[in-house]
């Protein structure tokens, strides 16, 4: 039997990110069924984003790996920007909520910053 590596190991979690992605993004409302949790749209919509970003960061950093805070910002960046799209639409429909405001607001201050490093510093992604 052929040793599991480390990178297949990678893998194998890059295959269950995926599927959770998949689930949460897809599913949400049927898998919840099946949890103790219940339906949460908005948490269920972070799970996917997060197993999105961390996919992005996985091929970036294979793709880039002499310059891993080049391809981590990749990763990064499509994390802010969809958990601060997440929060910007939840605040949209509850305006008195703040935390998600709070939540759009670091959100898009990290997009802005890291275009600007990545604008004056970029790297090998050229």
């Amino acid at each position: 039997m052929e040793r599991l590596t480390v990178r297949r190991q990678v893998d194998g979690w890059a295959i269950g990110f995926l599927l959770s992605l998949i689930i949460q993004g897809v599913f949400a409302r049927a898998f919840s069924r099946a949890t103790a949790w219940g339906h949460n749209p908005g948490w269920q919509r972070e799970i996917a984003i997060w197993n999105l970003g961390t996919l992005v960061t996985i091929v970036r950093l294979r793709r880039h790996a002499g310059d891993p805070d080049h391809a981590l910002a990749g990763g990064f960046t499509v994390l802010s920007g969809l958990f601060g799209l997440n929060h910007l639409v939840a605040g949209l429909r509850s305006p008195r909520s703040w935390g998600n405001w709070m939540g759009a607001a670091a959100n898009i201050t990290a997009i802005g910053l890291a275009a600007d490093a990545l604008a004056r510093d970029p790297g090998r992604l050229k």
